[in-house]
């Protein structure tokens, strides 16, 4: 039986997915859109902005990392879940009823970002409902990956489409994405409410591990994981380095257009799609590690050539290149975690979560240096030879052990 099939066939994995492009779809909604909505609409000072983009990287963190390993301690992954999605309800919800500086600081800086916790806790779930199907686990994570971009993909064409219309031409207004978001956020939480197994009644052993949270937190900290985190990081960061560089690039190219920063993003994203789903054949013959460092070389390469060729008549070929890059650093991660972390799929979403806190910051720091030094091509350049270091570490590290 393929990953799909048992997905279609399956209740528990049919609502894991369904989950899956919930999150994507209130993902879609909301963070295209944030910074112009911020500043045009809700009247907020750049300053103010970046005050909430920052309280948004830390919650987002501390909620991921807080909520996983209480997950492992006490049991109760679906009243975790809840409570998540619960806070992406209320913020979403908050910007609908009163788009406020005030609310915005609270809803974009505290509890939205919280409820992006969701994600680690889906991922936790479908490693839990694996247990009865070890062959198509990685098949089955690389599925429910895929429609989490799928989703996303399809959300963001909606709007791209509903707000190129104009609002006076029948057109949505660009506040509309809230109502949406709020839509999504609800329908998660039923799902999530009649769907996640309650406490008990899982068809597979979850025993709570009874540490504390000073005990799962050094236990974080510890040289081996933080080395990982790191080369996991420089690796993760390729992606937002992209995401940062690609309107400035085409900002700064007479052939191009503002729209084709979204159509070379949209691209990107539907290429990886194709190239997820077929991951899992590619496992039976070579390791995540591998796979890692593959997706790593081809990502760095397709990040380069956009920096070094944005005029060329061939650019709209990258994103093949971006989807077969993307594939193995976006989806294997997942699994990798969750194996080093065997029986701890809390503490496993906790340290994606941290990856990702890694990503960012290196992204960041590659795209300072390399301006400073030498600019757009250069930043690429060097967020391209970090992520290999990283994948080269990460290779070496797991080949001692």
């Amino acid at each position: 039986m393929t990953a799909l099939s048992l997905i279609l066939r399956d209740p528990l994995f049919r609502a894991i997915a369904a989950m899956a492009g919930l999150y994507g779809a209130v993902n879609a909604c909301i963070y295209p859109y944030l910074s112009l909505i911020a500043v045009e609409r809700v009247g907020i000072s750049d300053a103010t902005l970046a005050l909430v983009l920052a309280l948004a990287s830390g919650a987002a963190v501390a909620a991921s990392v807080l909520f996983g390993i209480l997950a492992d301690q006490i049991g109760n992954r679906r009243l975790i879940a809840l409570m998540t999605v619960g806070a992406t309800v209320i913020g979403t919800g908050l910007m609908v009823l009163a788009p406020l500086p005030g609310v915005m600081l609270i809803a974009h800086g505290v509890l939205i970002p919280m409820g992006t916790a969701i994600f680690g806790q889906i991922f936790a779930l479908n490693n839990l409902a694996t247990q009865n199907h070890p062959a198509q686990r990685d098949a089955l994570q690389a599925t429910v990956r895929a429609v989490v971009s799928a989703v996303f993909l399809l959300t963001l064409l909606f709007w791209t489409w509903g707000l190129g219309t104009g609002e006076h031409r029948g057109g949505f207004d660009v506040m509309a994405v809230y109502v949406t978001a709020t839509l999504a956020a609800v329908l998660l939480f039923a799902l999530i409410w009649r769907g996640w197994p309650r406490k008990g009644s899982e068809p597979w052993q979850d025993r709570p591990l009874g540490l504390n949270l000073r005990a799962a937190l050094v236990e974080l900290s510890r040289p081996a994981i933080a080395f990982r985190l790191l080369a996991m990081g420089a690796i993760g960061g390729l992606p937002m380095l992209y995401i940062i560089l690609t309107p400035l690039i085409f900002s700064a190219t007479p052939e191009r257009q503002t729209s084709d920063v979204a159509l070379m993003v949209g691209l990107v994203a539907g290429f990886e799609v194709p190239f997820m789903l077929a991951l899992p054949r590619l496992q039976r013959a070579l390791s995540r590690q591998t796979l890692i460092m593959g997706g790593a070389l081809i990502y760095a390469g397709f990040v380069t050539l956009l920096a070094l060729f944005p005029n060329g008549s061939w650019l709209w070929a990258l994103p093949v290149l971006a989807g077969l890059g993307a594939a193995p650093i976006l989806t294997l991660p997942i699994g990798y975690w969750q194996a080093l972390m065997e029986g701890r799929p809390g503490t496993a979403a906790a340290l994606m979560a941290l990856q990702r806190l890694a990503g960012d910051l290196l992204a960041a720091a590659s795209f300072a240096l390399g301006t400073a030094l030498g600019g757009y091509t250069t930043a690429a350049l060097l967020g391209g030879g970090l992520a290999m270091a990283g994948a080269m570490a990460l290779w070496i590290a797991d080949r001692r052990v």
